[in-house]
């Protein structure tokens, strides 16, 4: 059966996890590279609650970044295995939006809805 919308939709999916977490780890680095720059402008005591809250920010970007990339590798598996076993590909698009649908809200997370109208036809629809 062709299931090329199943890859399209999947490649169009990978290639936004591919670019969120590009733009994710450039904001690392930006932050890492900053957090010395108003050290010395500031009052100490303010500088460490600006240290503090860049600090739980910069966790908080790696485990964004970690999350786009697994999805991103399922979903290139997810897109190999589409031709030769659809069941199996299904499962893997639906995992990659399982995984990237805690940004769903803030609007970042759009690929997760492409994932999983793959995954779902990939399921559902017969051979």
């Amino acid at each position: 059966m062709n299931r090329t919308i199943e890859r399209v939709l999947g490649v169009v999916a990978v290639i936004m996890d591919f670019l969120v977490a590009i733009l994710g780890t450039g904001i690392i680095l930006l932050v890492n590279s900053g957090i010395g720059w108003f050290g010395e402008s500031i009052d100490s005591v303010e500088w460490d609650i600006v240290s503090n809250i860049l600090y739980i920010a910069n966790n908080l970007l790696w485990l964004l970044v970690l999350s786009f990339v697994i999805s991103f590798i399922l979903g290139i598996i997810a897109i190999i295995k589409v031709k030769s076993n659809a069941k199996l590909a299904g499962g893997l698009f639906i995992a990659s939006a399982v995984i990237s649908s805690w940004l769903l809200f803030t609007g970042v997370a759009f690929q997760c809805i492409l994932y999983l109208i793959a995954g779902l036809m990939c399921l559902f629809r017969k051979s």
